[in-house]
């Protein structure tokens, strides 16, 4: 039979996922989708009286194969389409169906014949062209970057030849919103990012790559290509540029958040997370105790021995610091030798055994107070303020401990 506008599909997976990819694609080719995930939903939909023209379904479902299915297919639905999605390469072994590779989007609406899809010619010769002239599309891409006013004069774009290949692998299939992201270009995306470095580099480094795509395929692609052709490698590079905007905006919210020098979070983080545990505190009655620890002879280690060993002091406390907290406790460093630790699901008692531990562990030596959500009371600045002060009440008592010695 062949479908018309107004197409009823009824989609048969049982991944959930695969049926939501698959389900947008159709949807936006025109048809009108139902779904079932097993055999048994889908036999309790034509039963229900469904009315539907196509059966797209996957060979093997999680309560049996395409073949259980079909019979009752053919009962309830007067001539039916129906598409088999399974591996490449794999028979069906049933007379009547169209096999179609799994992931194959394109090959699906195809099958359909779907009014979304009819007439759509496949970019070959811009594929092809970029496959052969890769290294010299970079090379015009590293020099258009270079000349460009919106980009550095040393600009030149990192992983260029790999990034034309890419956009070329990507050009085989249709880019329409809802397909999602290559998964090829988007990891290339994420690594061309980290290498760039800065947000406004690597889109000036990226519109460049459009222009430079532009003046080579427009003249060499045939006139019944270039619309396809054209949409989407526009839609490939937009997807790019979102990659390496959100990659970029994680990066900076870490770099925002984390302490240069010792890798812990900082003051900021630790604001942001002491609003969250006292929420969750006040909400359901737990106990969340924050240790505040002064590291002991900075000053002194950096007038002896200079910054970098007192960078290195640091250092070790925060690694031995790291290396007690369990999973969900948290270790920050808010300046200078003072640093933080938020101990959730936890009485005071246990911030003594953490201390042990640091100790334990050969970091270097320290002075620390405790305070706990609930019995301390609830306002963050006000418990930092009390472990503040039981800090220093017990260095007081340590160091007169040792001079009463």
């Amino acid at each position: 039979m062949t479908t018309t506008p107004g197409t009823r599909v009824l989609l048969v997976d049982g991944d959930p996922e695969l049926r939501r990819l698959v389900r947008v694609a159709l949807e936006m080719d025109g048809a009108e989708v139902l779904e079932a995930a097993s055999v048994a939903e889908a036999r309790a939909q034509l039963v229900a009286g469904a009315v539907v023209d196509s059966v797209v379904v996957e060979q093997e479902l999680p309560d049996g194969e395409v073949g259980d299915l079909l019979p009752f297919v053919r009962e309830h639905i007067v001539d039916p389409l129906v598409v088999v999605l399974t591996d490449p390469g794999r028979d069906v072994g049933l007379s009547g169906v169209y096999p179609v590779s799994r992931g194959d989007l394109p090959g699906l609406t195809q099958a359909l014949a779907l009014p979304g899809h009819t007439g759509v010619i496949s970019p070959r010769t811009a594929i092809e062209l970029l496959r052969r002239e890769a290294e010299v599309v970079a090379a015009e891409w590293d020099e258009l970057c270079r000349w460009d006013p919106n980009t550095p004069a040393d600009s030149h774009p990192p992983l260029a030849v790999e990034m034309v290949r890419a956009l070329s692998s990507a050009m085989e299939r249709p880019q329409p919103l809802g397909w999602g992201t290559d998964p090829d270009m988007e990891v290339l995306a994420e690594d061309f990012a980290g290498a760039v470095g800065t947000l406004d580099v690597a889109i000036g480094q990226l519109v460049c790559l459009r222009e430079v795509l532009r003046r080579r395929l427009a003249p060499a692609i045939p006139p019944e290509e270039l619309p396809e052709t054209l949409s989407r490698m526009h839609m490939i590079i937009d997807r790019s540029l979102q990659t390496v905007a959100t990659h970029m905006a994680v990066r900076l919210e870490h770099e925002a958040l984390v302490d240069p020098l010792t890798g812990l979070l900082n003051r900021r983080a630790l604001e942001r997370d002491l609003r969250r545990e006292r929420a969750r505190a006040i909400r359901d009655d737990r106990r969340v105790s924050l240790m505040v620890i002064d590291l002991d002879g900075l000053k002194q280690v950096n007038d002896t021995d200079g910054h970098l060993a007192g960078d290195l002091y640091l250092r070790a406390l925060a690694t031995a610091l790291a290396g007690v907290l369990r999973s969900g406790d948290e270790a920050y460093r808010i300046g200078g030798d003072e640093f933080v630790v938020l101990l959730p699901e936890t009485a005071e008692a246990r911030a003594s055994i953490v201390a042990e531990r640091v100790q334990e562990s050969g970091a270097p030596p320290f002075s620390w107070g405790a305070a706990t959500f609930g019995p301390d009371g609830q306002d963050p600045e006000a418990l930092l303020s009390l472990a503040d002060q039981r800090l220093y009440a017990r260095r007081a008592k340590v160091r007169g401990g040792r001079a009463s010695r």
